[in-house]
């Protein structure tokens, strides 16, 4: 690993504030109800340096997104437990749940919505390791081949989603991480 200077370490730690800044105003407010100036003026940084580090609001919310897939490349990819395929697939989305947990119902309740396309951008880091565990699942027999690969995340990730936007709707008011288990158990079993 290369070591910062001074001022790379300074540079992160801005961007860093300019997200966390923005995430938590997004949280309060939603996406649409904020503006870069709330968001320069609450990480107190000039609008000038916002755009340095993001194009643009959308921007920001992206950095979001690619955060959580680093997240799911780094901490999640090669850590899943099981080697059976079903397992994983379970695993990987307790896994899912724990990191929505983490950042909380207010941001939660302001992403999951409609006009929101990020969940179904396609070849997002996520969804490539879901895809993974399935293709070694039908490679193995496990899983069967009647459905693509691509076909079966895209499914998984509907079940997924439809689960935290019930935690959602509950404000919170159920367990996420025991919800998503049983629900991926009952719907994995169908998968064999």
């Amino acid at each position: 690993m290369t070591k910062l200077t001074s001022r790379a370490k300074q540079a992160v730690e801005t961007k860093n504030r300019i997200y966390e800044c923005g995430v938590n105003l997004i949280g309060k407010y939603g996406f649409d109800q904020i503006t870069v100036e709330q968001i320069a003026s609450e990480a107190g940084v000039s609008v000038g340096t916002y755009y340095y580090y993001f194009e643009s609001k959308f921007e920001l919310f992206k950095e979001m997104f690619k955060r959580a897939d680093e997240y799911f490349l780094n901490k999640i990819a090669d850590n899943l437990e099981s080697n059976i395929a079903l397992e994983q697939i379970v695993e990987f989305f307790e896994k899912y749940a724990d990191f929505t947990y983490e950042n909380g119902i207010e941001i939660v309740k302001k992403i999951y919505i409609s006009n929101n396309k990020m969940f179904i951008t396609e070849n997002r880091p996520m969804q490539t390791i879901l895809q993974s565990i399935i293709e070694k699942g039908q490679s193995s027999g496990e899983i069967p081949k009647s459905m693509s690969s691509i076909e079966l995340t895209n499914m998984l990730f509907l079940v997924g989603r439809g689960v935290i936007f019930d935690w959602c709707l509950r404000d919170g008011n159920i367990n996420l991480k025991a919800t998503m288990k049983k629900v991926m158990g009952i719907v994995t079993k169908g998968l064999n």
